[in-house]
């Protein structure tokens, strides 16, 4: 089968998805084609945009937006420093697109939130969903966690313990834990969103909080609100309760992450987007600095396809974009080299606080994203990467992956849409 796009995307993460809304926006043919669903259905469902103070990094970054420029003019060669011209832009339309679907995306007066996870600690994010924007906890007047008893890995007096350590609360603000039970036996996260779909549930879980509801206090729950990215789960127990109420940050997968990750392919669609996923991109022809063509398979076939602009979305070894052996890695598709930059791929404490050096493996680009060698040279001029496929980010360390994410994409999409026909 041979097929012909103007934007070809290889990749369904959160960057391939923001290339392929703001390429289809600008009224390009778009094709996107990935082996598997992307690693955002994995992720908090936050946008961090930089988590921590470049000069002391136990300090939460007050501003990201300043910090991000203050990185980029000691570190050139950090991704940010590639996409700093549309960062804001990129993330206003991040919030645009979220806000049309449904599921608005809000922001802490140009700061990081702190929002609370499951464990009781406190992560830094710039953008977040509101069914977990947390407003300042310091000013609540008391807190109650609640749980189901259904539920696995979510464990309210975890949380609440944590918290009460973390000095955020003040000394004298009740904080008290509840299960209650939503019906049935064992329920994955999934399940017990789709039962919360069902408003006799949701009574019955009110009827359960109520008598132990103290005034003016806030609810904190595990992020299993409803499964959709529009649902109003949430926004529904608030208003019966009379509390506001907020989902807490879990581990993966989370159901936020999920629903940002449905939302982003609804949205793509809706716009045009060919998406076609269980497709595995096993190559490319490179001729005169340009691809030719991709050679892909899908259901068993295989596929060809050709196009004016190719954007590299396939993440990092996670996610398979990027693949090595010992003392040597390098990209799947188009054999792209990858820095590495250093003996040491790893750090000898696993929770090290500087991080792995395998995390800022990658591919170099250059300030349209495309890929060039040592020397600075592009290496294919129709090509451009982005995510976690570029060099030089540590976002576990950083917080940034998601800000990269959405940057680079919203980047490479711009770019992909001013390719003339």
């Amino acid at each position: 089968m041979n097929k012909y796009t103007d934007v070809l995307i290889i990749g369904a993460g959160l960057s391939g998805l923001m290339a392929a809304a703001k390429a289809a926006e600008l009224g390009k043919k778009v094709t996107l084609v990935a082996k598997g669903m992307g690693a955002v259905g994995l992720s908090s469902g936050c946008i961090d945009l930089w988590g921590y103070n470049l000069e002391d990094p136990n300090q939460v970054c007050q501003d990201p937006l300043a910090e991000i420029a203050r990185l980029c003019a000691v570190n050139p060669q950090h991704p940010y420093a590639r996409v700093q011209d549309v960062l804001e832009e990129s993330l206003l339309f991040f919030r645009r697109v979220c806000q049309e679907n449904g599921n608005p995306y809000l922001d802490h007066r140009g700061g990081n939130w702190l929002l609370p996870t499951a464990l009781g600690t406190l992560r830094p994010t710039y953008l977040a969903p509101a069914s977990m924007a947390v407003g300042d906890l310091q000013q609540v007047r008391g807190v109650l966690v609640v749980g189901f008893r259904e539920l696995k890995d979510f464990y309210p007096d975890v949380l609440a313990a944590n918290l009460k350590k973390s000095g955020v609360l003040q000394a004298d603000c009740p904080l008290n834990t509840l299960m209650v039970c939503a019906g049935g036996g064992e329920l994955t996260p999934n399940t017990l969103a789709h039962r919360l779909e069902n408003p006799a549930v949701v009574d019955r879980i009110v009827d359960q909080i109520k008598p132990h509801l103290l005034p003016g206090a806030v609810l904190l729950l595990p992020p299993v609100l409803g499964e959709r990215w529009d649902s109003q789960v949430a926004k529904n127990l608030a208003e019966k309760l009379g509390h506001p109420v907020y989902e807490v940050a879990n581990i993966p997968p989370a159901l936020p992450g999920q629903r940002l990750q449905q939302m982003l392919l609804h949205h793509v669609k809706g716009q045009g987007v060919e998406v076609v996923i269980g497709c595995t991109v096993n190559g490319a022809r490179v001729a005169d600095k340009r691809c030719t063509e991709v050679l892909a398979t899908g259901a068993g076939k295989p596929i060809k396809i050709s196009a004016k602009t190719v954007i590299l979305a396939t993440g990092s070894f996670l996610g398979g974009g990027l693949e090595s052996k010992p003392g040597k890695a390098w990209e799947s598709i188009f054999r792209l080299p990858v820095e590495i930059g250093h003996e040491k791929w790893s750090a000898r404490d696993f929770l090290s606080m500087a991080g792995h050096l395998f995390n800022q493996m990658g591919i170099k680009v250059n300030e349209h994203l495309r890929p060039v060698d040592k020397t600075g040279e592009v290496i294919i001029e129709n090509v451009m990467v982005t995510g976690a496929n570029l060099a030089g980010c540590n976002h576990p360390i950083e917080k940034c992956g998601n800000g990269v994410a959405v940057a680079s994409g919203y980047k490479a999409g711009k770019l992909a849409g001013e390719v003339g026909e």
